[in-house]
């Protein structure tokens, strides 16, 4: 095979996932860092890649998140004048827990 490709568990399809939730969970698991199994893509960016909107990323990974499937830490970086603002979420790539 050549070009860009990952891989996933057969297992992802015993799941039950909604189509919504399995082409979120491909996509953070292909963003994922392979030694870490995090990434730090923006809902804006899933949308975008996903073809869906960002109300639907919003759901659907907090789906995975009750499901076992992923964990989501919230990020913050310091403003100008010294307050708080969320970046994007830090996804955590969790066991299939089937």
């Amino acid at each position: 095979m050549n070009g860009k490709f990952f891989t996933m568990q057969n297992d992802i399809f015993k799941c039950g996932l909604s189509a919504y939730e399995f082409i979120v969970y491909a996509y953070l698991v292909m963003k994922a860092d392979r030694k870490t199994g995090t990434c730090y893509p923006s809902a804006a960016k899933i949308a975008a890649d996903c073809n869906i909107s960002i109300s639907q990323v919003r759901k659907v990974t907090a789906s995975l998140e009750e499901k076992g499937f992923i964990t989501k830490e919230m990020r913050y970086r310091k403003t100008a004048n010294d307050k708080n603002h969320q970046t994007s979420n830090l996804y955590h790539i969790e066991p299939l827990p089937i």
